[in-house]
Protein backbone atom coordinates (compact mmCIF):
# COMPACT_ATOMS: atom_id res chain seq x y z
CA UNK A 1 0.00 0.00 0.00
CA UNK A 2 2.45 1.95 0.88
CA UNK A 3 4.41 1.78 -2.41
CA UNK A 4 1.48 2.54 -4.51
CA UNK A 5 1.18 6.01 -2.59
CA UNK A 6 4.66 6.65 -3.28
CA UNK A 7 4.42 5.46 -7.09
CA UNK A 8 1.30 7.75 -7.03
CA UNK A 9 3.34 10.56 -5.02
CA UNK A 10 6.00 10.38 -7.67
CA UNK A 11 3.77 10.53 -11.21
CA UNK A 12 2.21 13.22 -9.69
CA UNK A 13 5.35 15.43 -9.11
CA UNK A 14 6.18 15.54 -12.68
CA UNK A 15 2.67 16.17 -13.78
CA UNK A 16 2.38 19.59 -11.54
CA UNK A 17 5.98 21.21 -12.42
CA UNK A 18 4.67 20.62 -15.90
CA UNK A 19 1.30 22.68 -15.26
CA UNK A 20 2.89 24.58 -13.33
CA UNK A 21 5.27 25.42 -16.68
CA UNK A 22 2.21 25.50 -18.39
CA UNK A 23 0.25 28.14 -16.97
CA UNK A 24 1.07 32.11 -18.18
CA UNK A 25 -0.93 32.91 -15.44
CA UNK A 26 2.26 33.92 -12.79
CA UNK A 27 0.40 33.63 -9.71
CA UNK A 28 -1.73 30.42 -10.25
CA UNK A 29 1.62 28.88 -11.72
CA UNK A 30 3.04 30.10 -8.01
CA UNK A 31 0.46 28.00 -5.95
CA UNK A 32 0.91 25.20 -7.99
CA UNK A 33 4.69 25.39 -7.25
CA UNK A 34 3.34 25.15 -3.91
CA UNK A 35 1.72 22.03 -4.57
CA UNK A 36 4.41 21.00 -6.43
CA UNK A 37 6.93 21.63 -2.85
CA UNK A 38 4.34 19.81 -0.69
CA UNK A 39 4.21 16.60 -2.59
CA UNK A 40 7.88 16.44 -2.19
CA UNK A 41 7.18 16.74 1.60
CA UNK A 42 5.07 14.09 1.38
CA UNK A 43 7.63 11.69 -0.82
CA UNK A 44 10.08 12.80 1.31
CA UNK A 45 8.27 11.78 4.42
CA UNK A 46 6.90 8.86 2.74
CA UNK A 47 11.36 7.60 2.43
CA UNK A 48 11.71 7.95 5.85
CA UNK A 49 13.25 10.99 5.97
CA UNK A 50 11.70 13.57 8.13
CA UNK A 51 13.90 16.19 8.43
CA UNK A 52 14.14 16.59 5.11
CA UNK A 53 10.31 16.77 4.39
CA UNK A 54 10.46 19.52 7.16
CA UNK A 55 12.95 21.55 5.70
CA UNK A 56 10.54 20.87 2.05
CA UNK A 57 7.65 22.31 3.82
CA UNK A 58 8.96 25.19 5.49
CA UNK A 59 11.15 26.39 2.81
CA UNK A 60 9.60 25.27 -0.53
CA UNK A 61 5.78 25.12 0.24
CA UNK A 62 6.34 28.14 2.71
CA UNK A 63 8.29 30.92 2.50
CA UNK A 64 9.14 30.10 -0.94
CA UNK A 65 5.91 30.71 -1.92
CA UNK A 66 5.54 33.95 -0.40
CA UNK A 67 9.10 35.22 -2.05
CA UNK A 68 7.69 34.28 -5.31
CA UNK A 69 4.13 36.15 -4.27
CA UNK A 70 6.47 38.92 -3.42
CA UNK A 71 8.34 39.72 -6.34
CA UNK A 72 5.01 39.34 -7.90
CA UNK A 73 3.75 42.40 -6.18
CA UNK A 74 6.05 44.02 -8.21
CA UNK A 75 5.75 43.06 -11.59
CA UNK A 76 3.18 41.92 -14.27
CA UNK A 77 0.94 38.86 -13.37
CA UNK A 78 0.68 37.27 -16.89
CA UNK A 79 3.07 36.27 -19.27
CA UNK A 80 3.57 37.77 -22.28
CA UNK A 81 3.38 36.11 -25.89
CA UNK A 82 7.06 36.27 -27.41
CA UNK A 83 7.13 34.17 -30.95
CA UNK A 84 10.89 33.34 -29.33
CA UNK A 85 9.55 31.93 -26.04
CA UNK A 86 8.45 29.06 -28.90
CA UNK A 87 12.39 28.63 -29.94
CA UNK A 88 14.29 28.95 -26.90
CA UNK A 89 12.09 26.35 -24.88
CA UNK A 90 12.56 24.36 -27.81
CA UNK A 91 16.52 24.67 -26.99
CA UNK A 92 15.73 24.16 -23.86
CA UNK A 93 13.59 21.00 -23.94
CA UNK A 94 16.71 19.51 -25.98
CA UNK A 95 19.40 20.69 -23.50
CA UNK A 96 17.08 18.76 -20.63
CA UNK A 97 16.72 15.97 -22.75
CA UNK A 98 20.24 15.61 -23.61
CA UNK A 99 21.72 16.21 -19.77
CA UNK A 100 18.71 13.62 -18.57
CA UNK A 101 20.02 11.11 -21.19
CA UNK A 102 23.60 11.75 -19.33
CA UNK A 103 22.41 11.64 -16.10
CA UNK A 104 20.48 8.50 -16.32
CA UNK A 105 23.51 6.42 -17.90
CA UNK A 106 25.18 7.50 -14.51
CA UNK A 107 22.77 6.38 -12.40
CA UNK A 108 23.26 2.88 -13.81
CA UNK A 109 26.81 2.82 -12.52
CA UNK A 110 25.41 3.66 -8.84
CA UNK A 111 24.94 0.58 -6.48
CA UNK A 112 21.71 -1.33 -6.33
CA UNK A 113 18.84 0.37 -3.99
CA UNK A 114 19.47 -0.85 -0.79
CA UNK A 115 22.58 -2.78 -1.54
CA UNK A 116 24.16 -3.59 2.18
CA UNK A 117 27.56 -4.06 0.48
CA UNK A 118 27.54 -0.49 -1.02
CA UNK A 119 30.86 1.90 -0.24
CA UNK A 120 28.27 4.41 1.69
CA UNK A 121 26.04 1.48 3.27
CA UNK A 122 29.57 -0.97 4.10
CA UNK A 123 31.53 2.55 5.68
CA UNK A 124 30.15 5.80 6.52
CA UNK A 125 26.57 5.61 7.22
CA UNK A 126 27.53 2.48 9.65
CA UNK A 127 29.61 4.11 11.30
CA UNK A 128 27.12 6.87 11.54
CA UNK A 129 24.25 4.41 12.97
CA UNK A 130 26.79 3.00 15.40
CA UNK A 131 28.87 5.14 17.29
CA UNK A 132 26.48 8.80 16.53
CA UNK A 133 24.63 8.59 20.25
CA UNK A 134 27.62 7.20 21.56
CA UNK A 135 29.95 9.82 20.75
CA UNK A 136 27.23 12.89 21.03
CA UNK A 137 24.50 11.52 23.29
CA UNK A 138 21.84 13.43 20.70
CA UNK A 139 19.40 10.92 19.17
CA UNK A 140 18.00 12.84 15.97
CA UNK A 141 21.36 10.92 13.98
CA UNK A 142 20.70 13.82 10.72
CA UNK A 143 21.40 16.73 13.11
CA UNK A 144 24.36 14.67 14.35
CA UNK A 145 25.78 14.45 10.79
CA UNK A 146 24.80 18.05 10.14
CA UNK A 147 26.14 20.10 13.26
CA UNK A 148 28.74 17.87 14.38
CA UNK A 149 30.39 15.29 11.70
CA UNK A 150 30.44 17.56 9.42
CA UNK A 151 29.64 21.01 10.99
CA UNK A 152 32.33 23.03 8.75
CA UNK A 153 30.13 22.37 5.77
CA UNK A 154 27.03 23.83 7.44
CA UNK A 155 28.65 26.63 9.02
CA UNK A 156 29.28 27.63 5.43
CA UNK A 157 25.90 27.00 4.52
CA UNK A 158 24.40 29.45 7.10
CA UNK A 159 27.33 31.79 5.58
CA UNK A 160 25.76 31.16 2.10
CA UNK A 161 22.89 32.59 3.72
CA UNK A 162 23.87 35.65 4.90
CA UNK A 163 26.03 35.98 1.49
CA UNK A 164 22.53 35.47 -0.18
CA UNK A 165 21.31 38.63 1.85
CA UNK A 166 23.75 41.00 1.50
CA UNK A 167 23.69 39.85 -2.30
CA UNK A 168 20.11 40.66 -2.67
CA UNK A 169 20.35 44.19 -0.84
CA UNK A 170 22.85 45.03 -3.52
CA UNK A 171 21.37 44.33 -6.01
CA UNK A 172 17.87 45.43 -5.22
CA UNK A 173 19.01 48.45 -3.21
CA UNK A 174 17.84 51.82 -4.58
CA UNK A 175 18.27 55.19 -2.90
CA UNK A 176 14.88 57.08 -2.63
CA UNK A 177 13.70 59.66 -0.81
CA UNK A 178 13.12 58.73 3.09
CA UNK A 179 9.01 59.04 3.83
CA UNK A 180 7.42 60.03 7.50
CA UNK A 181 6.68 56.34 9.34
CA UNK A 182 4.01 58.59 11.27
CA UNK A 183 1.03 56.44 9.40
CA UNK A 184 1.75 53.81 8.37
CA UNK A 185 -0.57 53.52 4.94
CA UNK A 186 0.95 50.32 4.16
CA UNK A 187 -0.75 48.79 7.31
CA UNK A 188 -3.66 46.11 5.90
CA UNK A 189 -7.11 47.67 5.98
CA UNK A 190 -8.37 44.98 7.57
CA UNK A 191 -9.25 44.78 11.37
CA UNK A 192 -9.63 41.27 11.26
CA UNK A 193 -6.21 39.91 9.26
CA UNK A 194 -4.10 42.59 11.78
CA UNK A 195 -5.46 41.15 14.87
CA UNK A 196 -5.44 37.33 13.87
CA UNK A 197 -1.76 38.33 12.59
CA UNK A 198 -0.83 39.68 16.36
CA UNK A 199 -2.69 36.68 17.56
CA UNK A 200 -1.08 33.63 15.70
CA UNK A 201 2.63 35.41 15.14
CA UNK A 202 3.73 34.56 18.82
CA UNK A 203 2.55 31.22 18.80
CA UNK A 204 4.27 30.85 15.32
CA UNK A 205 7.70 32.56 17.02
CA UNK A 206 7.13 29.77 19.75
CA UNK A 207 7.03 26.81 18.04
CA UNK A 208 10.17 28.27 16.06
CA UNK A 209 12.27 28.33 19.14
CA UNK A 210 10.47 25.04 20.23
CA UNK A 211 11.95 23.48 16.75
CA UNK A 212 15.24 24.86 17.03
CA UNK A 213 15.63 24.10 21.09
CA UNK A 214 14.40 20.50 19.93
CA UNK A 215 16.09 19.69 16.82
CA UNK A 216 18.96 17.60 18.26
CA UNK A 217 16.20 15.22 19.58
CA UNK A 218 13.14 15.45 16.89
CA UNK A 219 13.10 16.63 13.31
CA UNK A 220 14.17 20.01 13.19
CA UNK A 221 17.29 21.99 14.04
CA UNK A 222 18.49 25.34 13.26
CA UNK A 223 17.34 25.85 9.65
CA UNK A 224 13.65 24.35 9.86
CA UNK A 225 13.06 26.94 13.26
CA UNK A 226 15.00 29.88 11.78
CA UNK A 227 12.83 29.47 8.54
CA UNK A 228 9.83 29.17 10.85
CA UNK A 229 10.68 31.96 13.03
CA UNK A 230 11.47 34.14 9.75
CA UNK A 231 8.17 33.61 9.03
CA UNK A 232 6.06 35.01 12.01
CA UNK A 233 8.83 38.13 10.81
CA UNK A 234 6.98 38.19 7.49
CA UNK A 235 3.67 37.46 8.93
CA UNK A 236 3.36 41.01 11.00
CA UNK A 237 5.59 42.42 8.16
CA UNK A 238 2.37 42.16 5.92
CA UNK A 239 -0.51 42.43 7.99
CA UNK A 240 1.19 45.98 10.08
CA UNK A 241 3.26 47.60 6.68
CA UNK A 242 6.97 48.02 6.15
CA UNK A 243 7.11 51.11 8.62
CA UNK A 244 6.19 48.89 11.22
CA UNK A 245 8.49 45.95 10.85
CA UNK A 246 11.25 48.04 10.23
CA UNK A 247 10.32 49.58 13.62
CA UNK A 248 10.34 46.19 14.96
CA UNK A 249 13.27 44.95 13.48
CA UNK A 250 15.43 47.70 11.21
CA UNK A 251 17.57 46.68 8.73
CA UNK A 252 20.46 47.68 10.16
CA UNK A 253 19.65 45.90 13.16
CA UNK A 254 18.86 42.66 10.69
CA UNK A 255 22.03 42.34 8.94
CA UNK A 256 23.91 42.80 12.21
CA UNK A 257 22.14 39.88 13.61
CA UNK A 258 22.47 37.95 10.48
CA UNK A 259 26.02 38.57 11.00
CA UNK A 260 26.34 37.72 14.50
CA UNK A 261 24.49 34.20 13.87
CA UNK A 262 27.70 33.14 11.73
CA UNK A 263 30.07 34.33 14.20
CA UNK A 264 28.38 32.49 17.28
CA UNK A 265 29.10 29.34 14.96
CA UNK A 266 32.42 30.29 14.21
CA UNK A 267 33.00 31.61 17.45
CA UNK A 268 32.07 28.48 19.56
CA UNK A 269 33.60 25.91 16.81
CA UNK A 270 37.11 27.98 17.38
CA UNK A 271 37.39 28.27 21.23
CA UNK A 272 38.34 24.29 21.58
CA UNK A 273 41.52 26.19 19.43
CA UNK A 274 42.69 27.48 22.71
CA UNK A 275 42.61 24.03 24.47
CA UNK A 276 45.04 22.43 21.91
CA UNK A 277 41.65 20.86 19.98
CA UNK A 278 40.71 21.30 16.57
CA UNK A 279 38.08 23.62 14.96
CA UNK A 280 34.34 22.81 15.81
CA UNK A 281 35.95 19.75 17.72
CA UNK A 282 33.18 19.42 20.24
CA UNK A 283 35.10 16.44 21.95
CA UNK A 284 37.36 18.39 23.75
CA UNK A 285 34.32 19.98 25.77
CA UNK A 286 33.67 16.19 27.33
CA UNK A 287 36.42 17.09 29.55
CA UNK A 288 35.00 20.29 30.87
CA UNK A 289 31.56 19.79 30.54
CA UNK A 290 31.08 15.86 30.91
CA UNK A 291 29.08 13.82 28.52
CA UNK A 292 26.52 16.22 27.10
CA UNK A 293 29.17 18.70 26.22
CA UNK A 294 28.76 17.58 22.45
CA UNK A 295 24.64 18.14 22.27
CA UNK A 296 24.72 21.40 24.04
CA UNK A 297 27.33 22.74 21.73
CA UNK A 298 25.34 21.24 18.75
CA UNK A 299 22.49 23.50 20.46
CA UNK A 300 24.76 26.37 20.67
CA UNK A 301 25.43 26.59 16.47
CA UNK A 302 22.09 25.63 15.88
CA UNK A 303 20.76 28.90 17.62
CA UNK A 304 23.70 30.62 15.62
CA UNK A 305 22.15 29.25 12.54
CA UNK A 306 18.38 30.38 13.00
CA UNK A 307 19.52 33.41 13.84
CA UNK A 308 21.39 34.04 10.54
CA UNK A 309 18.18 32.02 8.84
CA UNK A 310 15.59 34.11 10.54
CA UNK A 311 17.06 37.13 9.39
CA UNK A 312 18.01 36.23 6.05
CA UNK A 313 14.17 35.33 5.53
CA UNK A 314 13.04 38.20 6.88
CA UNK A 315 15.44 40.45 4.80
CA UNK A 316 15.13 38.58 1.64
CA UNK A 317 11.60 39.34 1.84
CA UNK A 318 11.96 43.05 3.15
CA UNK A 319 14.18 43.70 -0.03
CA UNK A 320 11.95 41.42 -2.54
CA UNK A 321 8.07 43.21 -2.04
CA UNK A 322 9.70 46.81 -2.18
CA UNK A 323 11.84 46.12 -5.07
CA UNK A 324 15.08 47.47 -2.99
CA UNK A 325 13.28 50.47 -1.73
CA UNK A 326 12.53 49.36 1.42
CA UNK A 327 9.18 51.95 1.76
CA UNK A 328 5.89 49.98 0.41
CA UNK A 329 5.24 46.56 0.84
CA UNK A 330 1.94 44.25 0.48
Amino acid sequence: MLIAIEVGLLILVPCVAFVALWLRDLMSAVIVLGAYSFLMCLVWTGMGAVDVAFTEAAVGAGVSTVFFIAVLFNTTRNITFNPLDVSSKLVALVACLGFGYVLLQGVSDLPDWGDPYSPVNAGVSTYYIENAYADTHVPNLVTTVLADYRSVDTMLETTVVLIALLGIFMILKKDRPAQSDSSDTQAHDSLIIRLSARFIAPFIQLFGLYVVAHGHHSPGGGFQGGVILGTGLILMAMSMGMASAKRLLSIPRMIILAAVGVLIYAGWGAVPLVYNGYFLDYSVWESVFGSMARSHSMLIVEIGVALTVMCGMYGIYMSLVSDGGMQEGL
